[in-house]
């Protein structure tokens, strides 16, 4: 069998033959369409360098409209060093729809390699369009995967498998950790099923062994073990369950409905129950319900759901009834992108509501602070009796990475401050307290009889319209935020202490500040960053402190409007250098690291 002719556009770039190129870390990025199997790669990829011990972060991009069709990509990047982002471009672009893969061929790194559908003369023809765009400097592997997949499957079916056998041998990867992750996905299915793709695999490793003796490798620093994959979702349900969820209510959006998933899979084990509700008013009217009634509860939603939620956060906060929301942001506004992510949620998850309406708003920057700060935030709630927001994002929920998550079980936790026996004959469900917080009764409890109302009230629940009652109901309700000070995180810095270009962030933007941090170091320009789960309420002491020695500040978020500089600016009175990234795919570490040397030319001219 003689190899495509149309390799040959891509061979001025190849080294001599035999020569492995070492490379630190590997991005990997599959292109298709609906039935191309791309998040099948992407999982089979993933579980096959997680059980070799690698770190990684696989992210998936899909178009929005439900039509049957339409592009998808899945992005792989591991290594054997820690892995904080999707970092710049791809190493390795894998065409399964060579004209929808002709657009991700810019991302594709000089010195990096695509693998695409290419035709033999005399065979099935196959979707070659994308040969043609492999420019000089990047290799090019054509793979007659449509014929391959026939000769193993007897159908179009399983040219994704074929190119995952061509990308293991390209890449010197072991085969037994990929047909490992193929007997996991086939072989619960027939064994048919997994006879073929592995036989799929198999043609596809086979054909480059013979055509192209060119390969790549990575570089292994340290024996490495198997590790666990999650996703952020994944890990904010499973910490909920594990800290006391008895209750969840939401409605199916995108990219929160994950979530709810779990929790109906999971809580009726543990006595628990999910209801799959109308609407986000019924979802949050639910969640109330259940924690006036005692039992820890929660919501999921998007931007939209949180829109329409922001009514009964008010009552939550009027009322002092617990709840958790998580958002999982996406682009925006109306129903906006999606399936693409953005921070912009942030003033509505702070200021959305009537009046002077305190809430708790915090965001989590990675996957194990979704299940550590999901805790955290039921813990607040409860103990606090007010809404709290948890602000994830499409990318940090859906991504999926490998980490180690110390568990943390206590399923009948409860938080709540309960009145002492005494207090019952004149009980005050709203009563003044040092710390805004009143005992709690719950319904049905002996002396348990109070009014509560969305009406301005006495301590004793009686609605009230008195400017004097107004003044002193609100203050209380705003102690609680200080008070809980006592049970925050402490804020971290991260980086060179010394630096004097400082940066802030939330969420999700954390690992690509970190990565461009490093890359702005290997430049000679030091910078440090600020990273805190809450939102509101902070550790204020800790933020002066670090603008206090910082000359500049940087804010990276994505939003067009700098919501989060625009907070920091009003509560500290700083003048940050706002970075909006009105991006819908994740942070790119090298435009942070472009702009901390700019900042560094500023102060030095």
């Amino acid at each position: 069998m003689k190899p495509p002719s149309s390799t040959s556009l891509a061979s001025p770039s190849k080294p001599a033959g035999g020569t492995k190129a070492k490379r630190r870390d590997i991005s990997v990025r599959f292109c298709g369409i609906a039935g191309d199997g791309v998040v099948t790669c992407g999982r089979i990829l993933a579980g096959a360098c997680a059980s070799l011990g690698l770190d990684l972060m696989v992210n998936d991009i899909f178009s929005a409209e439900i039509r049957g069709k339409g592009k998808s990509t899945t992005t792989v990047r591991f290594s054997s060093r820690i892995v904080h982002s999707m970092g710049d471009g791809v190493e390795v672009l894998v065409g399964l729809a060579g004209k929808e893969s002709i657009e991700e061929i810019k991302d594709v790194r000089p010195g990096g390699c695509v693998i695409y559908g290419s035709s033999i003369p005399g065979d099935l023809p196959e979707d070659d369009s994308l040969a043609a765009h492999v420019p000089p400097n990047i290799h090019g592997f054509g793979v007659p995967l449509r014929k391959l997949a026939n000769q193993a499957t007897g159908s179009n079916q399983g040219k994704n498998i074929v190119a995952m056998g061509a990308l293991c041998y390209l890449y010197s990867l072991p085969q037994e950790a990929f047909i490992e992750q193929l007997r996991k996905n086939f072989g619960r299915k027939s064994s048919r099923a997994l006879e073929v793709n592995i036989k799929a695999f198999t043609l596809g490793f086979e054909y480059c062994k013979e055509h192209y003796p060119l390969s790549f490798e990575l570089e292994v620093l340290d024996t490495l073990e198997p590790r666990p994959l999650y996703t952020g979702n994944d890990a904010l349900a499973h910490g909920a369950l594990d800290w006391g969820l008895k209750f969840f209510a939401g409605y199916p959006i995108t990219p929160a409905t994950k979530i709810m998933e779990i929790c109906a899979k999971e809580l009726p084990k543990n006595g628990g129950w999910t209801i799959q509700v109308e609407d986000e008013i019924a979802a949050i009217s639910n969640v109330m319900g259940a924690f006036f009634a005692g039992k820890r509860a929660m919501t999921s939603t998007a931007g939209p759901g949180l829109s329409l939620m922001s009514e009964m956060i008010g009552l939550a906060v009027m009322a002092e009834i617990p709840a958790v929301i998580v958002d999982v942001q996406r682009g925006g506004p109306a129903t906006g992108m999606p399936t693409k992510v953005e921070q912009g949620d942030l003033n509505i998850a702070l200021y959305g509501g009537a009046g002077d309406c305190p809430r708790v708003v915090m965001a989590p920057s990675t996957v194990r602070e979704c299940y550590t700060g999901i805790q955290l935030a039921l813990d607040l709630a409860e103990k606090y009796q007010t809404p709290v927001i948890f602000l994830s994002d499409l990318f940090l929920g859906q991504r999926m990475v490998t980490t180690s998550i110390p568990k943390r079980v206590e399923r009948d936790r409860c938080t709540r401050k309960k009145p002492f026996p005494g207090e019952l004959g004149t009980y005050e469900r709203f009563k003044i307290t040092e710390d805004g917080v009143s005992p709690l009764l719950i319904p049905g409890e002996e002396g348990g009889f109070y009014t509560i109302t969305g009406l301005e009230h006495t301590p004793s629940g009686n609605p009230n319209f008195e400017s004097n009652v107004h003044s002193m109901m609100t203050e209380k309700r705003y102690r609680k935020m200080k008070a809980m000070c006592v049970d925050l995180p402490p804020a971290d810095v991260l980086g060179d202490k010394d630096a004097l270009i400082g940066i802030v962030t939330w969420g999700s933007t954390l690992g690509s500040v970190v990565e461009g941090m490093e890359l702005a170091r290997e430049q000679g320009v030091k910078s440090k960053v600020l990273k805190s789960i809450m939102i509101n309420p902070q550790h204020e002491d800790s933020f002066r402190e670090f603008f206090a020695s910082s000359a500049r500040i940087i804010v990276p978020e994505v939003n067009y409007e700098g919501q989060y500089a625009a907070l920091l600016k009003s509560r500290y009175g700083i003048q940050p250098v706002e970075m909006h990234i009105s991006a819908v795919d994740p942070v790119s570490p090298a435009k942070i690291a472009n702009r901390i040397i700019e900042v560094q030319d500023e102060l030095t001219h």
